[in-house]
């Protein structure tokens, strides 16, 4: 699932040339296809553009990989979202 995402994350322009960098923590409800259910911060950045882009990264990947068998029809997960400028 974390590489579908980082398939899809987008760093904002604006964002990149302030140098703004940092770490979303979205939480996110996926069902049982893949589709996002709900997205929304766990923990932001410190940086609104950056905590946007990375809630329209969770929409822009779905559908997300299939919940396997035997796991419940949807659940609710945590996950990173990076942005960072190479040194």
């Amino acid at each position: 699932m974390l590489a579908r995402l980082e398939r899809y994350r987008q760093y904002p322009a604006a964002s990149r040339l302030r140098g703004d960098e940092g770490t979303v923590y979205l939480s996110l409800r996926v069902d049982r296809e893949g589709r996002v259910l709900a997205a929304r911060l766990s923990r932001g950045s410190g940086h609104p553009t950056l905590d946007q882009a990375a809630l329209d990264t969770a929409y822009r990947a779905a559908p997300l990989p299939r919940i396997p068998e035997g796991l419940p029809d949807t659940l609710e997960l945590a996950v990173p979202v990076e942005y960072f400028l190479d040194a």
